[in-house]
């Protein structure tokens, strides 16, 4: 999931998933899995009941009345805004939460129905859900203007009004995770690395991983502000 803040790149290397292997076979209560409209969902049998949850922590969704219109601020649009109030315009970067969602809900895990949750947690502490049949737009503009509208009327509906695709929930990220889940810190400025792909294959087949993943160069990732 790239971005980039004041000319570094954010890197987060995407782990090779095991192919399914089809002697694996069914299991008697069927397999499961997420439609999602547009996307072929990858067929596959998986042993394991565990899920792949995403939190994405220290976004950058900070909505303001710029004129007669509540938008989200990023350094395209208002730079001069922005320095009016003394504000560095590179601070506020929902690009980089776009591009975030645009690769969890394109990825394999996704497409296969792995990926049982995703939330948002802002700057300001707004804590968002987002189904994970959700359909990302795909040009940043649209999708400021949708976190705009979220942030608004707090939730977004589905097309036929068929369930809340965006919803704003409450605090905190902990009371919507499965309980003894296994939690793994993704940041560029972490002190403890390792290699995802070891930590990743010592996992009990049954357990729930929780990808916390800091969106902000300048942010020092601790469990302790999971939330």
């Amino acid at each position: 999931m790239p971005g980039d803040v004041n000319g570094e790149e954010i890197i987060i290397c995407e782990t090779k998933l095991q192919e399914c292997d089809e002697s694996m076979g069914p299991k008697e209560d069927g397999t499961t899995m997420m439609r999602l409209a547009g996307i072929p969902v990858a067929p596959c049998y998986w042993g394991s009941k565990g899920g792949i949850y995403f939190v994405l922590q220290n976004a950058s969704l900070v909505a303001s009345y710029v004129g007669k219109r509540y938008q989200i601020l990023n350094p395209d649009e208002h730079a001069n805004f922005l320095r009016r109030k003394n504000k560095n315009p590179y601070d506020y970067r929902p690009d980089i939460v776009h591009e975030a969602l645009l690769q969890i809900m394109g990825s394999r895990l996704c497409m296969a129905g792995r990926v049982h949750g995703v939330f948002i947690k802002t700057d300001e502490g707004i804590l968002i859900r987002v189904e994970v049949n959700t359909q990302v737009p795909k040009t940043l503009g649209s999708f400021c203007n949708v976190m705009a509208e979220l942030l608004q009327k707090f939730s977004i509906k589905s097309k036929g009004n068929h369930g809340k695709l965006l919803r704003l929930i409450e605090n905190h990220a902990t009371q919507h995770l499965p309980i003894n889940s296994r939690k793994i810190g993704l940041s560029v400025n972490s002190p403890k690395a390792i290699q995802t792909n070891d930590y990743v294959a010592a996992a009990n087949h049954d357990e729930n991983l929780v990808f916390v993943v800091c969106l902000m160069l300048l942010y020092t990732f601790s469990y302790g502000n999971v939330r």
